[in-house]
């Protein structure tokens, strides 16, 4: 008879969790989703030039912070790259060319293979910084690497 009273609490039990473990998952997704939203609506903005890149990607990193994501690290590199390229555009240390290559790079691998997209952008702005020479100190941008 006692066993027939606990089997109806941990069925309760497990649908409980079942339904937080849920809620968990939506409100990420919803996170996430808001996070991409924003960029899709503000990135225009950067590309028009009503807003500056390092403004962009510096709001962006802020808000994937502030959201309860898993698995956000990649993307945070990613931004922190991005925040760094842009920089270096914005403050003449870097061409336009080479910024967008580094954007393209990121845009092109950091849905196959995020760490990769990452590895391949800091290599592509350590390359541009250090053959365009216009870094104030290389030695610091090689520590990108």
């Amino acid at each position: 008879m006692n066993g027939v009273r606990i089997l109806p609490r941990c069925a309760a039990a497990v649908a409980l969790v079942i339904q937080l473990a849920g809620c968990a998952v939506f409100t990420e997704t919803y996170g996430i989703q808001q996070v991409d939203d924003w960029a899709a609506a503000n990135e225009p903005l950067a590309r028009s030039g009503k807003i500056k890149w390092s403004q962009f990607y510096t709001q962006y990193l802020e808000k994937v912070s502030a959201t309860p994501v898993i698995s956000q690290g990649p993307i945070v590199e990613t931004l922190g790259i991005m925040v760094t390229a842009s920089l270096f555009y914005e403050r003449g240390h870097l061409s336009k060319a080479d910024f967008e290559s580094v954007q393209r790079i990121v845009r092109t691998y950091q849905t196959i293979d995020g760490a990769a997209a990452n590895m391949l952008a800091r290599d592509a702005l350590v390359r541009a910084l250090e053959r365009d020479g216009k870094s104030p100190d290389l030695k610091s941008s090689a520590s990108l690497r």
